[in-house]
């Protein structure tokens, strides 16, 4: 009867603690990790905040239009701890999101690191993330993914090794991987974040800020982007996890934004429908089409690790993507 239910029987003995006890591990952040100031800055009632959302409301173009990303689908508290689990990055939610999981992939990009970020980028607890001790180093999904998406790209595009490289980062959340590459690549031109979504914009102005403020990353609230990549010419444009959670409309507002400044390289990370091999978004669109429709084809197509086993179960499966305009 259980079986037809889709259930099984299976010994405790059998099991790991995250497995028999979930909650161990799924909280929506970690407590006590705010740095000083944080609360008081990262309030609904920012007056930065307020003005940005005003500006958003007031831009009126069809990228502005939520498919996911509606106001409040981020929470007071993921304002303050927006490094939690949360809409930003999922860390501990799913089969492939426990101890286990973070060890084998921290091990795995300890393999093929070419550009030695295991060992230059470090992680703390600031602002509810969640994170794993292995071998000696704390990680956390921010760190894995960082090197992860950087090392395929240096594999790529060798991106490590140009005079300067220029990047416009679409759907920046936070600012994860800016901070991360900035830290972690010498060869930084200049690194644009820009978003839709006018908490993202706050969080990332605030980010950038804490982690030290590099003058070569800089936030492009969405009513400059047009302006600043006209003075500021880009050479590639990463979107991780964020046209999956976009319309195709908004997807194609983009798309004609790259073209129209002629930016040669597109690196997208979407979620993981259909294992992320096709790039289907949270609507059922294919937004694939779209940015083929848009000048710009299809270069390379690899899962995010190149070991069958790690793609199977490491962190958070799905397919890389890179485009280059013809």
């Amino acid at each position: 009867m259980l079986e037809s239910k889709g259930y099984h029987l299976v010994a405790s003995k059998r099991l790991y603690e995250w497995q028999t006890r979930p909650g161990v591990y799924f909280h929506t952040f970690r407590l006590g990790s705010l740095p000083a100031g944080a609360e008081a800055e990262l309030d609904p009632n920012n007056p930065r905040l307020l003005e940005l959302r005003r500006r958003y409301d007031q831009f009126g173009q069809s990228v502005t239009i939520p498919l996911v990303w509606r106001e409040d689908l981020v929470r007071p508290d993921d304002l303050k701890f927006f490094r939690g689990d949360n809409a930003y990055v999922w860390q501990v939610r799913g089969r492939d999101m426990n101890p286990l999981s973070y060890a084998l992939t921290a091990y795995y990009l300890q393999s093929i690191d070419r550009l030695r970020l295991m060992t230059s980028l470090e992680e703390d607890d600031a602002f509810g993330i969640f994170t794993f001790q292995v071998g000696g180093k704390l990680v956390s999904r921010d760190l894995l993914d960082s090197v992860n998406e950087l090392n395929f790209l240096h594999r790529e595009l060798a991106i490590g090794d140009w005079p300067r490289l220029n990047v416009l980062d679409i759907g920046a959340g936070y600012g994860r991987l800016a901070h991360r590459t900035m830290q972690g690549l010498g060869n930084i031109g200049s690194y644009l974040c820009t978003d839709a979504v006018a908490t993202s914009t706050f969080l990332s102005e605030y980010y950038l800020r804490f982690r030290g403020g590099d003058p070569r990353a800089r936030v492009v609230p969405l009513d400059e982007i047009e302006r600043q990549l006209s003075e500021s010419p880009v050479d590639l444009a990463v979107n991780i996890h964020s046209f999956s959670e976009c319309g195709a409309s908004a997807i194609a507002w983009w798309l004609a934004l790259l073209a129209r400044r002629s930016v040669r390289y597109l690196f997208v990370v979407p979620n993981a429908v259909e294992s992320g091999r096709g790039l289907i978004n949270h609507a059922g669109e294919d937004f694939g089409a779209v940015i083929e429709a848009h000048g710009y084809r299809p270069r390379t197509v690899a899962p995010k690790y190149a070991d069958p086993t790690v793609q199977q179960y490491g962190i958070a499966s799905t397919h890389y993507h890179l485009f280059e305009r013809s």
